[in-house]
């Protein structure tokens, strides 16, 4: 399925979404969180240069959109919407080396632990790559000019390992 079909799907994807008029990322997130039903958090990292921009971590417990935030805010509300499209898509990124990829963006973190790690990173294709990027634009459409803000309040069982990825990320 291309263009017009596609796109026309992906709408769909986003449009029972309840997005609130003036969203900033947070809103966003919460907005996505309710529609899976399931809870998104934001982690704002400084990111290596060679790393991805943004990734998603998904536990069994909640999804953690970790970003670059030393770029633009503009950026910043791409990123987070753009990870936000993999999660609405349902991407699975292809078999990777999870241990290895941990590793490598979250060396103190338990392998096991992580049930997936999306991003742009070994592991999609270009079709998932557009499709993320095409809701990112229906996402962003809703979402003021706002900074992304930290909503990371876990809970006490997920509380330790959300300290680590941020540690591992080279977070505060």
């Amino acid at each position: 399925m291309t263009g017009w079909r596609a796109k026309r799907r992906l709408t769909r994807l986003t449009s029972g979404i309840r997005i609130p008029a003036t969203a900033d990322s947070a809103a966003l997130c919460g907005a996505v969180a309710e529609h899976l039903d399931r809870p998104i958090q934001l982690l704002p990292l400084p990111l290596p240069t060679d790393a991805p921009c943004g990734i998603v971590i998904s536990t069994p417990q909640s999804h953690y959109v970790a970003y670059d935030n030393q770029t633009s805010p503009l950026h910043q509300r791409h990123i987070v919407a753009h990870e936000l499209g993999h999660l609405l898509a349902g991407h699975a990124a292809r078999p990777v080396d999870a241990s290895d990829l941990t590793r490598l963006l979250m060396p103190t973190l338990d392998p096991d632990m992580v049930t997936s790690v999306l991003g742009r990173v070994p592991g999609y294709d270009e079709r998932a790559e557009w499709e993320a990027e095409v809701i990112a634009g229906l996402l962003r459409r809703h979402t003021a000019r706002r900074k992304a803000t930290p909503t990371v309040d876990a809970d006490p069982s997920t509380a330790a390992v959300v300290d680590r990825i941020r540690q591992s990320l080279g977070g505060p």
